[in-house]
């Protein structure tokens, strides 16, 4: 059952990964930032608008989640683009979660990304527990595999984590179900009616 629930969640984050980072590049949802809305208006002043208006990092992020949400849902590579993806869930929830003003949508995306990383991350744990060595030794030939156990650290928190899952695995299931339908939803509306994020936000025109 925890397997069946796990790959369910895979999906899901997959599928919000994959969606998410699509938009950037190509607008198929209209509340949510693309690079077209941003030609002839400047980002909104907050934090995600600076990101987008100075360097790359906005772009790197996304195409992060685009190349997350594949591998998510192919199941492949699927340890390591967990790992390579959660500091972009980390940075997700704390800018939609800790917001000056609440909103629902942005909560839900903010706290349910992590959620089902955290749980997804646990649901693999043993593929990590070589990282959790407190002492650890070099190896000059790469290409020989060495079966690290991690020691006990790693089964410290093996043991925490055992109670944890299930319910982790149930409430990222509850809310990654909830937030693709929402995702698909909005996708929906644009296609209705596509609009640019100027159109239902004030922007400020560039000069």
């Amino acid at each position: 059952m925890l397997n069946r629930l796990t790959a369910y969640v895979r999906i899901l984050l997959g599928l919000v990964y994959l969606i998410n980072g699509t938009n950037w590049f190509f607008k198929i949802i209209t509340p949510y930032p693309s690079m077209s809305d941003f030609v002839h208006y400047l980002p909104p002043p907050d934090i995600v608008g600076a990101m987008i208006e100075h360097g790359i990092l906005f772009h790197l992020a996304k195409a992060t989640e685009v190349v997350a949400g594949v591998a998510l849902l192919a199941n492949r590579f699927v340890p390591l683009s967990l790992v390579v993806s959660m500091p972009v869930t980390v940075t997700v929830f704390i800018v939609d979660v800790f917001k000056p003003e609440f909103r629902l949508r942005a909560f839900l995306m903010g706290s349910g990304s992590f959620t089902m990383n955290v749980a997804l991350l646990l649901a693999y744990y043993h593929h990590y527990r070589g990282m959790l060595a407190f002492t650890a030794r070099p190896d000059a030939d790469p290409s020989r595999p060495d079966m690290a156990g991690g020691g006990g650290v790693a089964d410290a928190l093996g043991a925490i984590g055992k109670p944890l899952l299930p319910v982790l695995l149930g409430a990222s299931a509850l809310l990654g179900t909830v937030m693709v339908a929402w995702l698909a939803l909005m996708m929906v509306q644009y296609a209705a009616d596509p609009k640019a994020i100027h159109e239902v936000r004030t922007l400020q025109p560039r000069p």
